[in-house]
């Protein structure tokens, strides 16, 4: 088999206690701690919260449906194959091995808690997000050629994402982290322009990553597989929609972003539907269009997806978005994460040597400026 120089472009951390080390001190009393909940009934793996503002995170029944593997003292967590070191980057070297087991030379790692809302004080969450951001930075600091970050963006506070963005860009973040909604809210509204405006000058990619961002669809998730595969993956199709047939690219062409963790398959779809309402809207001159077809964007635009290597239809949906606009999503050390998603991709006879090199690392390094 061919040596590949793999570049993993969405992986995660669990975040551990150390996460909230860079709270500002008016919020040291509200600092999240976990919470563990012996002998449930159901689930009993799954038996550790954040406790923040009074409300616990993950929901993992009823409505509101959510679930993420921190904090890392659930038996879940305890018992994964990655140690806790390693999902925490605690201990960055337990997590370098791991990468080395799953053939990854630099793994970009992006936040876990933050997948949903934490606090109606968008004050408080920024500051979360900064706490974060800092604690991170120096987790990869063990070996920054090999571990990188997505700092997370608190969108809902814009002049607080616009400075967050300039700060972690500094830092050493090489990708804005953002999700496919705000709130209810499109991506596409005036009111994030701002920080699209920054991006674009300081050209820094921009990475929307699927999550339970949008309350109306999160409620209507009353189970595990329904949050897994409904309410956490459409938002990001409501985001894409946003950036490509909302105005986003028309007002920002050179903005470089990227759709992560949703896989691909969908883009075919989703792309002949909005090419095909975007021709007839505009044959009885309906308004709100974009300046010309969505397809189009794909063609000249940085829009840039992750998938997985045991996509069935990955051919199909490289000749939509083209060859150079896929990277390889490991998920490390999440659910999806699997010991042979890239030997997948290094198997498969339905995609060229070009290709599968391109999707494993050529397209992540142009993307995040590696």
């Amino acid at each position: 088999m061919a040596d590949y120089f793999v570049i993993d472009a969405d992986s995660h951390v669990e975040e551990p206690e150390e996460a909230w080390d860079y709270l500002q001190p008016k919020y040291k009393e509200r600092r999240p701690f976990p919470i563990q909940v012996p002998n449930r009934p159901v689930l009993a793996n799954l038996n550790a919260f954040w406790w923040i503002d009074g409300v616990v995170h993950p929901k993992i029944s009823g409505n509101n449906h959510t679930v993420f593997g921190t904090p890392p003292v659930s038996y879940h967590a305890t018992h994964k194959k990655f140690s806790i070191g390693s999902q925490t980057l605690l201990d960055a070297s337990a997590r370098l091995k791991d990468m080395d087991a799953a053939g990854v030379d630099i793994q970009v790692n992006f936040p876990t808690v933050f997948l949903e809302e934490l606090s109606e004080d968008i004050e408080f969450e920024a500051d979360l997000m900064r706490s974060y951001n800092s604690w991170i930075h120096n987790a990869c600091k063990t070996d920054p050629k090999r571990l990188k970050w997505g700092a997370i963006m608190p969108l809902r506070n814009v002049p607080a994402a616009v400075e967050e963005l300039r700060r972690c860009r500094d830092l050493g973040a090489v990708t804005a982290t953002i999700y496919g909604t705000v709130g209810e809210k499109m991506l596409d509204l005036p009111e994030f322009n701002p920080f699209f405006a920054e991006a674009e000058k300081l050209n820094f990619p921009v990475s929307a990553h699927t999550g339970w961002s949008h309350p109306g669809l999160r409620a209507s998730g009353t189970t595990i597989m329904a949050a897994h595969t409904v309410t956490f993956t459409l938002p990001l199709l409501l985001g894409f929609y946003g950036v490509v047939a909302g105005g986003v690219l028309d007002r920002f062409p050179k903005l470089r972003i990227s759709f992560l963790e949703a896989g691909a398959d969908w883009l075919p779809y989703l792309l002949q539907r909005m090419d095909h309402y975007y021709h007839s809207e505009k044959a009885i001159n309906r308004p709100g269009l974009p300046n010309r077809a969505p397809t189009e964007y794909l063609k000249d635009c940085e829009i840039y997806f992750t998938c997985e290597g045991d996509e069935k239809l990955l051919p199909e949906d490289l000749k939509w978005c083209g060859d150079d606009k896929m990277m390889i999503s490991g998920d490390m050390p999440h659910a999806e994460a699997r010991d042979n998603s890239i030997t997948e991709i290094k198997e498969r006879n339905d995609l060229s040597e070009a290709q599968k090199r391109k999707i494993l690392g050529e397209n992540a390094k142009k993307f995040f400026g590696l």
